[in-house]
């Protein structure tokens, strides 16, 4: 790797010819006409504009696919060096000052726009010699030179009209001397201080133009892919982000189909898209391109580790980079039943429908290989999709995928796997520490555990207080749902409560939002007579609905939260053990004593 200083005009030829084109994981040229100005007026000044990379590639044996920049229909050479970072600002500056035809935008309301720099002569050269920045120095003019807008009225149609209006058409920057010395003057023969203007103008600001220099990072031929990909992604922290699957895609594209047609990835991509649109589950339509790809490179290697013990399972940039084409092929079919599978399995056995309140959405990806896995091995049964249960929910209540992810997953599809067949317990379930206080004491759906145990909720099929209806089906129809404090807020800040006490998971449910206004800050006692009135629910009625949130009637009936706060939290502990196979042991702490007033 190393450094050099090229001159804007080499850059912008070498685009033109084909020289210099882009690694087709690169996205689209997104710059908006605004953007386009501000950096030519820091070119016109002399500003530096920071640096380009630029890998030096062989176009015969370079591991992905290429295309030239948006603006160009064609181009005559292959290319030499391929752009990594600085795609934006070098379209951009060639579109303004290379292209002879107006610049294709989509605006921010996605309308296509054409146009054309100009520059204001005189305010260039005040521009640059009092280093000053003067309004309306770069001018945008549509395809047919014409500018209507904001008050201003300018026809630059013809070169006339533009040297009436000492406006510079700045495609011809590089070719600025016969308009200058010879039109442009010609324009103004009985004009001298026009004339000198023109003089000017030539060696304050097209010279410098002419002359400025960019830097550029080079970068050599041989380096790894997982390397370009890391180099990429750090260099473009500012803009989209490159995806591996974004690599994967340019390099499958270099290959053929049995057809003959180069492999297209994302168009692959997109039907896989549609077929899990069609499920109607509001999860799987979350899972992305990268939780795909890994998926299917993660299924690969546990195949080849299942079929020979001496290779490694893996899922990192690496891997995916090497993935082949056939492989790709073989087990496709297989990792879309099992994103199917994991997305109804969180459905109808653990009640969780949309990815607001599944714990992790990461653990998708090993869930999705571990199912894939059972129906190649012939043993998708109950008692497996128990253990997948067990490992799921003590996943989430130890906090194992809030980081690590691409380690873990491996781990846990072998682990899980192993235990299926053999009884082994995986990592996740047999060394997990449950601690009570860490259980209870998140307060946002920030929090893994905190949706972890309003899924628990949505398992048990807790409905809406009023509408009856089950959280989790409101939740699917887009219905509004609120965090609601069984004592309300208010109320436990008027009987001088303490905050720790009211203001934790054990205190909190899942209602509807226009259920939560009508209970409003009444206590316990007086809201849920509102709710037999209101529904015409007999009092047995609506104590099966809270009994379904864990919540004790009896003691609510009787506004007693310091029984209820304690009888809610031993249920919510219950729960998470009954579902993790687990003891929480320290129920009976100092801690738990102090928060709760009673051992839990």
């Amino acid at each position: 790797m190393g450094a050099e200083n090229w001159e804007l005009k080499k850059l912008l030829d070498k685009i033109k010819h084909g020289e210099i084109q882009l690694p087709d994981f690169q996205r689209s040229w997104i710059w908006s006409d605004k953007q386009i100005k501000s950096l030519l007026e820091s070119v016109i000044r002399g500003f530096p504009i920071n640096s380009i990379m630029l890998l030096a590639c062989d176009a015969d044996t370079v591991e992905f696919s290429f295309r030239k920049i948006e603006l160009l229909e064609s181009v005559e050479s292959k290319p030499q060096h391929l752009i990594l970072d600085g795609q934006q600002r070098l379209t951009s500056l060639f579109g303004a000052l290379s292209f002879n035809e107006a610049v294709r935008i989509i605006d921010s309301k996605g309308r296509v726009k054409k146009y054309f720099y100009y520059v204001d002569m005189a305010k260039a050269i005040t521009a640059v010699q009092n280093s000053e920045t003067v309004e309306d120095m770069i001018i945008s003019v549509d395809e047919n030179r014409k500018l209507k807008a904001k008050g201003k009225n300018l026809d630059l149609s013809s070169p006339k009209r533009a040297f009436a209006e000492g406006m510079f058409p700045l495609n011809k920057i590089f070719d600025a001397s016969e308009w200058i010395f010879k039109d442009y003057r010609e324009y103004h023969s009985d004009n001298e201080q026009a004339r000198e203007l023109g003089t000017t103008f030539y060696y304050e600001v097209v010279k410098k133009i002419s002359s400025y220099e960019i830097a550029c990072i080079m970068l050599e031929k041989n380096i790894p892919l997982a390397a370009i990909c890391n180099i990429f992604e750090n260099v473009n922290i500012g803009g989209v982000k490159l995806s591996t699957f974004d690599l994967l895609t340019a390099i499958f594209a270099k290959q053929k189909d049995k057809n003959g047609n180069p492999i297209e990835l994302r168009r692959d991509w997109e039907k896989i898209k549609e077929v899990f649109a069609e499920k109607g589950l509001d999860i799987l339509k979350e899972v992305d391109c990268a939780d795909f790809i890994t998926a299917l490179t993660l299924l690969i290697s546990y195949e080849k580790f299942f079929r020979n013990k001496r290779t490694l399972v893996s899922c990192k940039s690496e891997d995916i980079l090497k993935l082949d084409y056939n492989d790709y092929l073989d087990y496709r079919e297989n990792i879309i039943d099992g994103f199917i599978e994991a997305t109804e399995f969180l459905k109808d056995k653990q009640n969780i429908t949309t990815i607001k309140y599944l714990p992790y959405k990461p653990q998708l990806i090993p869930m999705a290989v571990i199912f894939a896995e059972l129906k190649l091995s012939n043993k998708d049964n109950v008692a497996s999709s128990n253990k997948i249960g067990q490992w799921y929910w003590c996943s989430v209540f130890s906090e194992a995928y809030r980081d690590g992810h691409l380690s873990r997953f491996a781990k846990d599809v072998v682990q899980v796997m192993q235990w299926i067949e053999t009884n082994r317990k995986p990592n996740t379930i047999g060394s997990i520490q449950l601690n009570a206080m860490k259980l209870l004491k998140p307060k946002t759906l920030q929090s893994a555990i905190y949706k972890g145990i309003i899924s628990l909720v949505f398992k048990s099929g807790a409905g809406d207080f009023i509408a009856g209806k089950t959280i989790g089906a409101c939740v699917n129809y887009a219905e509004g749902i609120e965090i609601h404090h069984i004592f309300p807020k208010k109320y436990c800040e008027a009987q001088g409560l303490p905050k720790a006490k009211y203001d934790n998971i054990a205190n909190k449910t899942l209602i509807l939002k226009k259920t939560n206004q009508t209970i409003g800050s009444d206590p316990p006692s007086i809201y849920l007579t509102k709710i037999e009135h209101k529904t015409r629910l007999s009092s047995v009625d609506v104590d099966e609905i809270l009994e379904r949130h864990f919540i004790d009637a009896e003691l609510c009936r009787a506004d007693d939260f310091d029984t209820f706060i304690v009888d809610r939290a031993k249920k919510i502990l219950d729960g998470i053990e009954n579902l993790t196979g687990k003891t929480i042991p320290d129920r009976k702490s100092p801690d738990v004593v102090k928060t709760f007033g009673a051992e839990l």
